[in-house]
């Protein structure tokens, strides 16, 4: 199971960071890409318990993960190293669309989430992070009483 770490969280407003990250999301969507920067694609859905965040990180080792909360930011951290082969020929590439090397990528939570119980699975080059949320974030459904 990938080392989860959690640090003091910022006096900042994290709805702050997460709204600033989402205009920045939707005004550039393609500046990861355009660096030539690896990013593993990613999922984050939400239920009324908790985030959900699911990362596709094929032919990464669980060992070579970091993921750590700090001040309210998820990073997920690795590398995924080129294979290599001692064979004396050298390959000629015809096409070459896979990525090697670091990534890292940031994700701001909000204050909702409870940092004491989040947890991360990494299973067949999926890594699945789960935010659950603080009891007062679920919601509650009040009766309407007659009179």
């Amino acid at each position: 199971m990938p080392t989860l770490t959690r640090k003091t969280p910022s006096p900042l407003s994290s709805d702050d960071v997460f709204s600033s990250y989402l205009r920045r999301m939707f005004e550039d969507p393609f500046a990861p890409a355009a660096t030539g920067a690896w990013m593993p694609a990613v999922e984050v859905s939400e239920t009324n318990e908790a985030m959900l965040l699911t990362a596709e990180l094929p032919g990464i080792e669980e060992k070579a993960l970091k993921i750590t909360i700090d001040n309210n930011v998820l990073t997920i951290a690795g590398e995924k190293e080129q294979e290599r082969t001692d064979a004396p020929p050298a390959k000629n590439y015809f096409v070459s669309e896979r990525f090697y090397g670091a990534f890292q990528r940031s994700f701001a939570l909000p204050r909702t989430v409870d940092m004491e119980h989040v947890k991360a699975e990494f299973d067949k080059g999926i890594l699945r992070v789960t935010l659950p949320k603080l009891p007062q974030a679920k919601g509650k459904v009040i009766e309407v009483q007659s009179r």
